[in-house]
């Protein structure tokens, strides 16, 4: 009998920029209430960019309850057990729709300028 291989998540802005620059994560999550709010705009741009799925939520409280005793603004899912892969991929799917995937998202930061 084989142990189950660990889910892990990875907390923190700069772990998570390095995973993404890699395009290691399999989901992201950033928190919408970060000071300064640079924290929020600038990997998603990143993520946009790199092509890796991200959403973002209403609250840091929120990702408390992932990462207990730590006040984090970013998540990323890094791993998943086998048996919750077709949960993560819808969640892709609705991430990638709803956030990552919007043309005006993506292609319209920062003016005029392509990113």
């Amino acid at each position: 009998m084989s142990p189950l291989r660990p889910p892990v998540l990875q907390a923190g802005v700069n772990t998570v920029t390095t995973l993404a620059e890699n395009k290691k994560p399999q989901l992201v999550v950033i928190a919408h209430d970060v000071d300064p709010p640079e924290l929020v705009v600038l990997p998603t741009a990143l993520h946009c960019k790199m092509g890796v799925p991200y959403c973002i939520i209403g609250g840091e409280a929120r990702l408390e309850h992932l990462v207990p005793g730590k006040t984090c603004t970013t998540v990323a899912f890094t791993q998943v057990n086998s048996e919750n892969k077709g949960v993560l991929a819808k969640q892709e799917e609705a991430v990638r729709t709803n956030d990552s995937d919007r043309y005006e998202i993506c292609h319209h930061s920062g003016g005029n300028i392509w990113v």
